[in-house]
């Protein structure tokens, strides 16, 4: 048969049903009016066409069948029903609506200034955006009436946040510590403005290099991370009383339990991260932590992602281990964990800043850019309580943990008087021909902190100064003019 002579029978044979139910293969018989749907109803081709669309496995289907009209009719009323479904709930749906003709007229406005405006002058301009900080060499840094500066990408000069006297004295203390590698950073808590940078490789400036793109060995830092996680997730009180023997050098499956007899060191979780005790942390990440919460609170440090700086930089990387012994020792500071010292800042500026992020600027000004006065506050990280906990664990490091002594002069009394501070140190050999990685990040004055200070010292086998150590001469630098705090350079008051 003619395709044309058997779409004319079709309809004809089509328009005598008036009524038909057709089975449902998703349940139940569906009833439909053939009254209600469109008298134009589509060409048997565009039927298969559509029943190929919504049925893949009938694809070529017009290519395979070949009937007669009396086998053809009940495929194409079939599917002339499912074709009908749309254009009738779509006909009802627009039988609900009321036409513009039901409707009462409302009385013609006239168009508003504002809407007369915007027709006679074309496109409203697009909102322009805001100047952003350049890149800057800091390779070639230049000094000149009290102010820093350095080229830029396009050749042109920014004014830089850097203070000229911080920087220098800064730069003299990174000297004299001779690390393999090393990097100072210290920036204002109030402003975000980065207050002085250095960084070295072999005894040369690396121009950021180290500062920012450098990750070590996270080492005893990762503990704010799983001391966070501790507060944050599993609601540890820092009164709880942990048990611990040994574990000051490696982590052993024994330190994952609590320690009894006379050698156990009991304690509360509170003090740990002041004295760095390495199985405690081991301990309770075993027992109250798991996998993803130590890696999403890794990560709301900002680790495995850039950091939001002007210039190209890293927080660093971590992958937490899902066996327990390795997890354990990662939450201890043994894991293959690295930061670099402007992701340590980083960290300690969250805390400081009772669990929200702070943006960092170095330039201050450059063309249109101006560096805002007050620092920029950005996402909550973690409770405010979480973060006050955790600076109350971070003050004991020098009070009375890993570095009072560094903090403290011969006969005793600090050398920062009535400036109290809140840090955390990290010390690791990874290998025996690896050199020694040394940190110490923190905040002063803990209870409304003005600056940051991280320090980083990749030490070789000989070593002059430890990161505690020159951190607190950053310190007294900075707090040079106040009461009581002497000059870092002046030995005979060491």
């Amino acid at each position: 048969m003619d395709p044309e002579d058997f779409h004319k029978h079709t309809r004809t044979h089509y328009a005598r049903y008036t009524h038909m139910s057709v089975s449902c293969p998703a349940g139940g018989l569906l009833f439909m009016r053939w009254g209600v749907l469109p008298t134009n109803l589509p060409s048997v081709r565009d039927l298969i066409l559509q029943a190929e669309h919504w049925f893949p496995s009938a694809r070529g289907i017009a290519s395979r069948l070949r009937p007669s009209w009396r086998t053809a009719l009940p495929v194409v009323l079939s599917l002339g029903v499912l074709a009908a479904i749309p254009h009738t709930l779509h006909a009802e749906a627009n039988a609900a609506e009321p036409q513009a003709s039901d409707l009462p007229a409302e009385p013609t406005r006239p168009p508003t200034p504002a809407v007369i405006l915007a027709s006679t002058t074309g496109n409203a301009e697009a909102p322009q955006k805001e100047p952003q900080a350049p890149k800057v060499d800091l390779g070639h840094v230049r000094y000149a009436d009290g102010k820093a500066y350095a080229k830029t990408d396009d050749g042109s000069e920014a004014e830089l946040t850097l203070d000229p006297r911080v920087q220098h004295g800064v730069e003299r203390l990174l000297h004299r510590a001779h690390p393999v590698r090393g990097a100072i950073i210290l920036t204002d808590t109030r402003t975000g403005k980065v207050v002085a940078i250095v960084d070295a490789s072999h005894d040369k400036p690396a121009g950021g290099r180290v500062a920012f793109g450098y990750a070590a060995p996270t080492a005893s830092l990762f503990k704010l991370v799983t001391a966070a996680a501790l507060l944050e997730h599993a609601r540890v009180s820092p009164k709880l009383r942990v048990c611990t023997d040994g574990g000051h050098r490696r982590i052993e499956r024994k330190h994952l339990e609590a320690a009894k007899g006379a050698h156990a060191l009991c304690a509360p979780f509170g003090s740990a991260l002041g004295h760095s005790r390495n199985a405690v942390f081991a301990q309770l990440a075993t027992r109250f932590l798991m996998h993803d919460q130590l890696a999403e609170t890794a990560e709301r440090f900002g680790f495995n992602h850039d950091l939001p700086f002007s210039q190209k930089a890293i927080v660093g990387h971590t992958e937490i281990p899902y066996n327990d012994l390795e997890f354990a020792r990662t939450a201890a500071g043994f894991g293959d964990t690295q930061v670099t010292a402007l992701g340590a800042a980083h960290a300690a500026s969250i805390i400081a800043h009772g669990g929200r992020e702070a943006q960092l600027t170095l330039v201050e000004k450059w063309k249109d850019y101006q560096a805002p006065a007050d620092v920029q506050l950005g996402e909550r990280r973690f409770r405010r309580s979480t973060a006050r906990l955790m600076r109350k664990m971070m003050e004991l490091t020098v009070s009375g943990g890993t570095s009072l002594e560094a903090f403290s002069r011969k006969d005793g009394m600090s050398y920062l008087p009535n400036i109290r501070v809140a840090g955390k140190t990290g010390t690791l050999k990874p290998t025996r021909k690896s050199p020694t990685t040394s940190w110490f990040v923190g905040f002063a004055p803990s209870r409304s902190p003005h600056v940051v200070v991280s320090v980083l010292l990749m030490n070789d086998e000989l070593w002059y100064y430890k990161a505690n150590e020159v951190a607190r001469d950053v310190l007294r630098l900075y707090y040079e003019k106040q009461a009581g705090v002497t000059n870092p350079f002046d030995t005979s008051e060491d």
